[in-house]
């Protein structure tokens, strides 16, 4: 089954798309993103989540998905845990 081909954007160039948003058409702006115009319209709803991730550090921003820890404190318990053991 031949479908549409999925665009998905990493966070640095969600960030590129906010710049470029501002006074043009979402139409043309998604034909330059080649992504479907509801796909920047989602994105600059979420604007300010993903410049809160991109200039708090939270998320690399070559990533295409954020996946942020649930469990901070596990999390960091399992980096002390870890990180003695690949140093060995």
């Amino acid at each position: 089954m031949a479908g549409r081909k999925l665009t998905i954007l990493p966070l640095i160039r969600k960030i590129e798309l906010e710049a470029v948003e501002s006074g043009k058409k979402q139409k043309i702006v998604a034909e330059e993103f080649q992504n479907p115009a509801n796909s920047v319209s989602t994105i600059i709803k979420r604007k300010d989540n993903y410049r809160e991730q991109f200039y708090s550090g939270q998320v690399d921003a070559n990533k295409q998905r954020a996946r942020l820890a649930n469990h901070d404190d596990v999390e960091a318990e399992l980096l002390r845990w870890l990180l003695p053991l690949l140093k060995n």
